[in-house]
């Protein structure tokens, strides 16, 4: 089985927010491959990326899609990213994940999985309990 997961840890409570931003780690796992990171993100846009999660259908040239990442003489260096895509007619979604590490964004791992509609609104659901501070990690299974 696959899954992507998201932890997010405040600075502070999500009921006392001291800051904007906040750890986001992400875990992807695959049969083949498996990937962990984390970013210091704006919680705004973790609920933000959750709340997109509720469109349908999702069409091929307008992927659901957030990355994290930071600028460098210039450069824009993903740190993490997500992208949700139609896999085919039959309604499954393709999930891509990127993972990298922030000190040497080459060192990065690149996965991708299936999923669906009702696998991405019980994430959709966790997201937004996950930056409630009501559970501890968003769940989005695959295969």
């Amino acid at each position: 089985m696959s899954f992507l997961a998201f932890r997010y840890r405040y600075d502070g409570t999500p009921t006392n927010v001291r800051d904007d931003f906040g750890w986001l780690e992400m875990r992807v796992v695959t049969e083949s491959r498996s990937g962990v990171g984390g970013f210091w993100v704006q919680w705004q846009d973790v609920k933000e990326f959750g709340e997109k999660l509720s469109a349908y259908p999702i069409e091929p040239n307008a992927p659901l899609s957030e990355q994290w990442g930071y600028s460098q003489d210039d450069q824009y260096e993903k740190v993490l990213g997500v992208q949700i895509t139609p896999a085919n007619a039959r309604g499954d979604l393709k999930v891509r994940v990127e993972i990298a590490d922030q000190d040497d964004p080459t060192d990065c791992v690149k996965i991708s999985f299936q999923t669906n509609y009702s696998d991405l609104a019980a994430f959709q659901l966790e997201i937004a309990q996950l930056m409630a501070g009501e559970i501890e990690e968003a769940r989005l299974s695959g295969r």
